[in-house]
């Protein structure tokens, strides 16, 4: 008992320190966020006072009345000398602060719900801003009134944290907010950095789904530093000035429409930006020198810098100690598939043997150290894509499939030739092979050969690495490939409804057959698979003899491992009914009444069999009314809510960057109730094809039952914005057949 109470006390005697230095740390934090808000409340900005005491324009639902965004990278030293308070940690050399303060005018009841209660991730967004390291946050609210009075919000204590999609998130509730009332808030990063930690790269947009009244940045970059910097899509440039610290740079724009960024754009390519990146020192080897400013970079800079990445990454790979296991381990799958399945891998299948085995070890196997995950979090695992591909790199090299680097820039990013710095490329592998392969690493659910949508239609620059020292690899080696772009047909979901009510003429149950292919496959899978199948149908395909529950249950030192993962499995398959649950009303808009089955027919696991098919059996209520002695059904209802155009949506100004081409088709067989005629059918048939899209109903009525057949197809992944009407048509035919209803007449 002494033993243990000194033990506690030594304890105790430990974290006081601790303690002592947290009410330090919180006392410090506390006087530099009041220091900040003064500050940053007393900008001289005309802007922010104008919106305090003009009368603004209320024909938008909110109006951006000024923004502004302030970065400082510079020296600690100098910081604490311009009166700043700012305390110099030991070591750390450098300051780096990034200030975005917005004031909005709330005009409606969407808007105020909007800034009501938004999360953190919003302040990012606002900001199309990008942290990468730890650092202070500081943060300020105030609510201006239409009388003039103002209330600033006691951060600190407004701050509350909820659940989403099972993760805990930070909220920041705003009381007292108004529709009339203007918010004025801001953010501060600071961060005090050592000379080889990264500085944030910057991306200055100049557009919102708000009109925004004035845009203003002010940057002050030491001359310690290398900035490079672009101009896309018609952005003004900076005013840039020199002083005897570095560099200022300065950016004024007023009265910048609203633009439709919620709707099928490509905010990179279509919204005027400027992006700057900031790094430490000269850099001989990276081309970069200290003091110099770099606009528009061109595009043999572009490839000497994925040059650089692509030979640094072999050799890092190359030489991991953890790699000759991978390789041993991949190995020797396959060599156990050939020898338990009696059965030898094609040559021209061996790339894909090699990705399903290596999917296989980084998402399916099981170690007894590993913790217990089954449930649908674990369907969400994504890898880190070049660490993912550069194992995989030199795992193909082992098995002398011949592959190569391609860098492919996302159609929602930057455009090829709008190049700032090497993370505006992706990675992928391609087999050069008589049939290539391309590959990438998405996730869990991932088919070899499967590719992101938003890569489709991208030129792609390409190498294949020299293997011999004595061979030189040079830009020149690349060779721009193009990717190709899906059909409609390839990414469909096709549903086959069969649909009669019950007795008392309010519910519907609806036996479902759902299958879908191509890009409308993952969401779908991640949602509604279970490890416990995916890793025994895996395991299965690759010919391994034991799951690891097998070895678990053989092992004394694990078996009771066994029993927790089962009671796992367990807890995973009852959660699985509430996800399918959530498809439904997500569908239909809709809770079911009651899930009566739900199956997995096929998982689409692999290229060969890659479609998901699954069964639900369910009842809806809400799509039937009585009327006297008839009954209403909201026919429109049956195949799920239609995307209606927002008013403000409709007088379109840039091109569409759909996700992919896709088709969506419904077979509904309806059971029409005895003693009971329907009327309103010919209402339902439609018919508005075009280059664009198409949407089509056909219906028919034989033998009690109304055949009803939908199709909606859109056509590309890409529309110039001339062709907005004619999607529009489509768009529209939808949403009025989504109004449709029937009469169900007494006979």
């Amino acid at each position: 008992m002494k033993i243990r109470s000194l033990h506690l006390a030594i304890l105790l005697l430990l974290q006081l320190p601790l303690y002592a230095q947290k009410a330090r740390d919180i006392r410090a934090y506390k006087e530099r966020a009041t220091q900040v808000r003064n500050e940053v409340w007393e900008w001289d900005i005309p802007a922010f006072l104008y919106g305090v005491k003009a009368k603004i324009d209320t024909t938008s639902s909110a109006i951006v009345v000024a923004r502004h965004v302030d970065v400082k990278a510079s020296s600690s030293r100098k910081m604490k000398n311009l009166g700043n308070s700012i305390r110099v940690e030991r070591g750390k050399d450098l300051f780096y602060s990034n200030t975005f303060r917005e004031m909005v005018k709330i005009n409606d009841k969407a808007a105020l719900e909007e800034y009501s209660q938004f999360s953190f991730r919003k302040f990012k967004n606002l900001n199309s801003y990008f942290h990468r390291g730890l650092a202070t946050t500081i943060m300020g609210v105030r609510i201006i009134k239409p009388n003039g009075s103002i209330r600033e919000v006691n951060v600190d204590e407004e701050v509350v944290n909820e659940q989403e999609n099972g993760r805990e998130k930070s909220k920041l509730a705003i009381p007292d907010l108004q529709v009339g009332d203007l918010i004025d808030y801001f953010v501060r990063v600071e961060e005090q950095k050592d000379v080889n930690s990264p500085v944030d790269d910057q991306m200055f947009v100049l557009g919102d789904d708000k009109p925004i009244l004035q845009y203003s940045v002010h940057a002050e970059i030491s001359d310690k530093y290398f900035v490079r910097y672009r101009t896309s899509n018609g952005a003004p440039d900076f005013i840039v000035k020199k002083d005897d610290d570095g560099a200022v740079f300065d950016l004024l724009i007023r009265n910048i429409p609203n633009l439709p960024v919620g709707l099928w754009m490509s905010p990179y390519r279509q919204i005027p930006m400027i992006r700057m990146s900031i790094a430490f020192g000269t850099r001989t080897e990276e081309g970069q020198v200290a003091g110099e400013i770099r606009k528009n970079p061109n595009a043999m800079e572009a490839k000497n810098v994925l040059l650089k990445e692509a030979q640094l990454t072999d050799k890092y790979f190359a030489t991991l100690p953890s790699l000759a296991e991978l390789k041993f381990q991949v190995k020797n799958l396959l060599d156990k598939y050939e020898t338990n399945m009696h059965d030898e891998i094609p040559e021209d299948s061996l790339s894909f043997y090699a990705y399903y085995a290596f999917r296989y070890l980084a998402f399916y196997s099981v170690n007894a150290s590993d913790k217990i995950v089954v449930g649908k979090s674990r369907n969400y695992s994504t890898p880190n894509n070049r660490r993912f591909l550069g194992y995989l790199y030199q795992v193909m090299q082992n098995l002398n499939i011949p592959v190569e680097y391609v860098f492919v820039v996302s159609r929602y990013g930057p455009g090829q030739n709008d190049f700032l710095t090497g993370s505006d490329y992706e990675i992928m592998l391609r087999t050069k092979t008589a049939k290539p392969v391309y590959i990438t690493a998405d996730g869990v659910f991932s088919n070899c050969s499967d590719l992101s949508s938003e890569y489709e239609g991208q030129k792609a620059p390409a190498i294949e690495l020299k293997k011999s020292k004595r061979q030189y690899n040079e830009v020149g080696a690349f060779k721009d490939i193009e990717i190709g772009v899906s059909k409609p047909e390839q990414n469909a979901k096709t549903e086959q409804i069969a649909i009669a009510f019950d007795d008392n003429m309010q519910l519907l149950k609806m036996k479902r057959k759902t299958s879908i292919k191509g890009y409308l496959r993952s969401d779908e899978q991640k949602r509604l698979l279970r490890f416990e199948d995916y890793y025994e149908a895996e395991r299965l395909a690759l010919g391994i003899e034991k799951s690891f529950m097998e070895e678990f249950a053989d092992s004394k030192r694990n078996r009771s491992l066994a029993e927790e993962y089962t009671s796992a499995f367990e807890k995973a398959r009852t959660e699985q009914k509430d996800d399918f649950m959530d498809e439904i009303q997500e569908q239909f808009d809709i809770k079911p009444k009651d899930l009566i089955e739900y199956k997995i027919e096929k998982m689409g696991l692999r290229h060969t069999d890659p479609d998901l098919v699954y069964h639900t059996t369910f009842t809806l209520d809400g799509l039937v009314k009585k009327a006297g002695n008839n009954y209403i059904l909201n026919a429109g209802k049956l195949i799920g809510e239609q995307l209606q155009i927002k008013p403000e949506q409709r007088n379109r100004k840039v091109d569409v960057y759909q996700p992919f081409a896709r088709t969506f088709e419904y077979q509904i067989e309806l059971t029409i109730p005895k003693g009971y005629t329907l009327e309103g059918v010919d209402k339902l048939n439609k018919s508005v094809d075009n280059e664009c899209a198409s949407f089509t109903v056909t219906s028919t009525v034989a033998d009690g039952k109304l055949q009803l057949k939908v199709r909606k197809v859109y056509k590309h992944n890409f529309e110039p914005v001339a062709k907005w009407e004619s999607l529009l048509q489509v768009l529209d035919a939808a949403v009025d057949f989504g109004n449709q209803k029937l009469l169900l007449k007494k006979a």
